[in-house]
């Protein structure tokens, strides 16, 4: 039964009392209610996750997913973990909830993820777990392009005094050092040794990466003679050569050209690198060239760099 409305109610009591006086017979008002009702019905549902969710690596990790099927949801939580099958948290979001894929910049090493669609509070349960590996990318082996010897407390104070731009590319052509140096100590760090700054390295790096993992040097090197010990040394800066990392060395075992290295893959020489650091200008190479006697001679082909790094 419909509601009707009060006034009608109180116009038709009105109307039988009326009715009733002009009979002359005994009036009784009746009190006409209705109680109105509605209903409802009410459903419960939740949120549906993301489904075939993929995760592939390399320098960074790309994700990608077919969208939930709750197309009024806000879009995706990202969790990550490095513990398969539990540990998660959110790492970042995905929006809208139509988006299919997503990049994430953990650094080196195994990652777990999951996704979450999310609607204001209001999540889902996980997706498929995915996992991918993030590798370190290398720079290759790049060669200076400028060079010039230190002439302050660096033995004769003329570093590579014979061609010295021949050491700026590895082509059989040599930088020389006769007789090297005013000392025959054997140590990197004695100021009558010769040394010589090299820089110009065109690393192409992004400019922004997540970590510099480390640093190697290449040296193409030989020398007049076996006699002594023959050692070369090296140190890195980041800031144009006022500041040095420790010198790290090798011993040369032969007059022949050969390939020796200093460095690795996941060495950063002690100090914290950025993109900055490793301009063309600002990163630099000093060798020191350290003989135990006074008729050595180095010939330098080349030293280039190499930086591994994670973008």
């Amino acid at each position: 039964m419909s509601r009707r409305p009060a006034a009608l109610i109180v116009s038709l009591a009105a109307a039988i009392a009326i009715a009733g006086a002009a009979a002359g017979a005994p009036t009784t008002l009746a009190l006409l209610t209705d109680s109105g009702a509605s209903s409802a019905t009410f459903g419960t549902g939740a949120l549906a996750a993301p489904t075939v969710l993929g995760a592939t690596g390399g320098g960074t990790v790309q994700l990608a997913w077919t969208p939930s099927t709750s197309s009024t949801a806000t879009g995706y939580a990202v969790l990550r973990s490095t513990v398969s099958g539990s540990g998660y948290a959110q790492v970042g979001t995905a929006t809208p909830v139509s988006a299919t894929s997503a990049t994430d910049v953990p650094g080196a090493g195994t990652f777990f993820y999951v996704l979450q669609t999310y609607l204001g509070g209001w999540t889902s349960g996980n997706s498929n777990q995915a996992s991918a590996t993030v590798a370190p990318i290398s720079t290759g082996t790049v060669n200076c392009t400028s060079q010039a010897p230190e002439t302050t407390g660096s033995g004769d104070n003329n570093g590579y005094q014979t061609s010295p731009a021949n050491a700026c590319a590895t082509d059989g052509a040599v930088a020389s050092d006769p007789s090297t140096g005013t000392s025959t100590t054997n140590s990197c760090t004695n100021t009558g040794k010769d040394r010589h700054q090299f820089w110009g390295y065109a690393f192409g790096l992004p400019a922004t990466v997540h970590a510099v993992n480390g640093i190697t040097l290449t040296a193409v090197v030989g020398m007049n003679n076996n006699t002594g010990t023959t050692v070369l040394c090296a140190q890195v800066s980041g800031d144009g050569g006022l500041t040095w990392s420790a010198a790290k060395s090798v011993t040369l075992s032969g007059t022949a050209l050969a390939t020796y290295t200093m460095g690795a893959t996941a060495d950063t020489w002690g100090l914290t690198w950025t993109p900055a650091k490793l301009g063309a200008s600002t990163f630099r190479v000093r060798l020191t060239d350290v003989a135990t006697v006074s008729n050595k001679t180095f010939q330098l082909d080349s030293i280039a760099a190499a930086v591994q790094y994670t973008p």
